[in-house]
């Protein structure tokens, strides 16, 4: 059953053809690109979802862990910094 759960700071935005919308959620969110984040096990999704995006994609980042340490963080933001100057 589909649902869209928005508890600020969290939207969830859920059900068949919820990744239809990505785009839109981008724009909601004031931004113009996403960095695209999965777990190794679902890099196959996370290039789908960059493939989609096209130009707002502002990358992907395939090694996300379930309670992030902050090592990944940081390799993160490196990438965002290096793609945005």
């Amino acid at each position: 059953m589909p649902f869209v759960y928005d508890q600020p700071p969290v939207r969830v935005v859920f059900g068949v053809g919820a990744l239809d919308s990505v785009e839109r959620e981008i724009g909601l969110l004031g931004a113009r690109r996403a960095l695209v984040l999965s777990t190794p096990g679902h890099k196959v999704q996370a290039e789908s979802v960059a493939k989609r995006l096209g130009a707002r994609c502002a990358g992907i980042f395939p090694r996300a862990e379930m309670h992030v340490p902050i090592e990944i963080v940081n390799r993160v933001r490196s990438l965002l910094s290096s793609r945005t100057r």
